[in-house]
């Protein structure tokens, strides 16, 4: 009866302490301690960006979070960068990262990944450090919970240097750096200004109107211009049609303004004779006088006319929109122009480089170093 109460006691006991080594085990806060992580750098301190790479895991960001605390507190670390402005890298290779992380300010690219041990837990990762050009530097592995080792300066313990990354058949369009591609992205999108005109003394809107313009410094894309930027040569023609028009008839109403006020005031400036009343010449005197006033009616109405005329060509003239399609339809446009620049520059919608698909078999060989050895893991596109 003591015996089977004895192995109870024995089992209960020992199930919290078997709790806290598990829990140990797959703690990864002191997995990298600073000290020892340093000897693992280079001599000269760096700029370095930490990389997750798989699957996002609660294991692969508590690792993540705690390799680069490491890496701050090393002293060999002028700057640590997170790997959140790469975009998703959960189904890339070291060589596609290492190209990403390159267009950024700094030294080193460090990607971390985890293996599963013989239970499945995520507790194995291995660490390797790149140049921006792609070249390993090293890279060593650790135990979650097991701190890792100091790398011993003796040259029969140097680390393993990992072969140089091949380098991947060219793409089908060259793709900038991603610094460059958003600088030139910037520069060169159309973006548009929403002008607005108010009463001073009502406060009421009176009028609104849309103004494009070209890159982050606004250069601004007036009449043909914007179409010009498009590379739309059908709506240039078009545009250039309207304006012939709008100005011969701007012209024309000014013209006959002028002509009209001018046959005006020679109308009103024309004099009439003196008749006298008893002069035998006085019918005569008075029956031209009123031909002559007659005649200077008439050509006061045209002119008055003429006037009219001019005046309302002014008004046809404001009247004529010099632009062949809608506000609406020119956004359109400038989006479609913007998405095709961003294409062009290798860039996503959300500013990241876009994947860039090979027309050829790519492979990559991967450096992994594990308790039981060492070896290399094959990864590509297929």
């Amino acid at each position: 009866m003591m015996r089977p109460l004895l192995s109870a006691l024995v089992l209960l006991l020992s199930m919290p302490l078997a709790s806290a080594r598990a829990a140990e085990a797959t703690s990864w806060g002191t997995t990298f301690p600073a000290n020892t992580l340093a000897t693992h750098l280079g001599d000269a301190p760096a700029r370095y960006m930490v990389v997750p790479a798989g699957a996002e895991t609660p294991e692969l960001a508590q690792a993540e979070q705690a390799l680069a605390a490491a890496l701050r507190s090393s002293g060999k670390a002028l700057l640590v960068m997170n790997a959140q402005a790469l975009g998703p890298v959960a189904q890339l290779d070291d060589a596609s990262i290492v190209r990403r992380g390159a267009g950024f300010p700094v030294d080193r690219v460090v990607v971390l990944r985890l293996f599963p041990d013989a239970s499945g837990a995520l507790t194995q990762a291995v660490v390797t450090t790149y140049d921006t050009t792609g070249q390993s530097l090293g890279s060593f592995s650790a135990v979650a919970g097991t701190a890792l080792a100091a790398r011993d300066a003796g040259p029969s313990a140097a680390p393993q240097q990992a072969p140089a990354l091949p380098k991947p058949v060219a793409p089908a369009r060259p793709v900038a750096p991603l610094a460059d591609a958003v600088e030139q992205y910037e520069q060169r999108h159309i973006g548009f200004d929403e002008l607005v005109a108010v009463s001073t003394r009502t406060g009421a809107v009176m009028s609104k109107w849309t103004m494009p313009y070209e890159g982050k410094f606004k250069k601004p894309l007036d009449g043909e211009a914007f179409y010009q930027k498009l590379g739309r040569n059908d709506l240039v023609d078009a545009y250039q049609s309207k304006m012939t028009l709008k100005t011969v008839t701007g012209i024309a109403g000014g013209a006959a303004i002028v002509g009209g006020a001018i046959l005006s005031i020679t109308a009103l400036s024309s004099k009439h004779e003196d008749c006298d009343a008893f002069s035998p010449d006085f019918r005569a005197c008075f029956e031209r006088n009123r031909t002559r006033f007659d005649s200077t009616r008439t050509t006061m109405l045209a002119g008055i006319g003429t006037v009219g005329v001019g005046i309302g060509l002014l008004g046809v003239t404001l009247l004529i929109n010099p632009h062949p399609i809608t506000p609406s339809e020119a956004r359109e446009l400038a989006d479609g122009y913007n998405k095709q620049l961003k294409a062009e520059l290798g860039l996503t919608d959300d500013g990241t480089p876009a994947p860039v698909h090979p027309s050829a078999i790519q492979a990559h060989l991967t450096p992994v170093v594990g308790p039981g050895g060492a070896g290399l893991q094959l990864s590509g596109t297929f």
